[in-house]
C-alpha cells in the first residue's frame, strides 16, 4: 500500500471538510511541500490515525488542521492536528511567515485546514522500522482555497 495513497472515509479527493460551515481552508501547493517536525513525539498518535504499522509503510491523505501554538518557548509556533491528534509542527523557518499570514486571511479566528499526508511507519521485523512522517501541502505564501478551484495533484 505504501505506493498508494488511502484516504479516511470523511476524505473528499481535495484534502479539506469544504462544506464544514466556519472552516477556513488553505490552498495546495506542488505536491506535499511543506516537512513537519516534531513527528518522533507523536508516533502513538500518527499510529493510531493510519491503523497502526505495516510492511511497506503509509501513503495516507487526510485533512490536516494548523493550530497557533502559544507556547513560552516558541511565540511563532503553529501546531499541527490530524482527527484531533497532535501529529507536529510547521519548521521554525516557515512558522513566523505563516502565523503573520493566518492573522492577515483569518482574522475571525476559523478553523484553519489544508491537505495532510502521513507517510512511512512500516515495520519488516529485525530491527527495520520506519518513523512515521507528516507533510502539508501549502501554497507559499498562504492563500485561501477559491471555492470550486480543482486542487493541485
Amino acid at each position: 500500500m505504501a505506493g498508494q495513497p488511502h484516504f479516511p472515509t470523511n476524505y473528499d479527493g481535495q484534502g479539506c471538510w469544504w462544506d464544514e460551515v466556519g472552516v477556513l481552508p488553505l490552498a495546495a501547493g506542488r505536491g506535499f511541500n511543506v516537512a513537519l517536525v516534531g513527528e518522533s513525539q507523536w508516533q502513538r498518535e500518527i499510529a493510531t490515525l493510519v491503523g497502526g504499522r505495516c510492511a511497506e509503510g503509509h501513503n495516507c491523505h487526510f485533512p490536516a488542521q494548523l493550530v497557533l501554538d502559544n507556547s513560552q518557548q516558541d511565540p511563532n509556533a503553529v501546531g499541527v492536528m490530524i482527527g484531533g491528534r497532535a501529529v507536529g509542527w510547521i519548521p521554525g523557518e516557515l512558522a513566523g511567515n505563516v502565523r503573520a499570514a493566518l492573522a492577515e486571511l483569518n482574522p475571525e479566528g476559523r478553523p484553519v485546514t489544508c491537505k495532510g499526508k502521513i507517510i512511512g511507519g512500516w515495520d519488516r521485523g529485525h530491527d527495520d522500522r520506519g518513523y512515521f512522517g507528516v507533510r502539508l501541502s501549502l501554497a507559499l505564501p498562504l492563500k485561501i482555497h477559491a471555492v470550486g478551484a480543482k486542487p493541485k495533484r
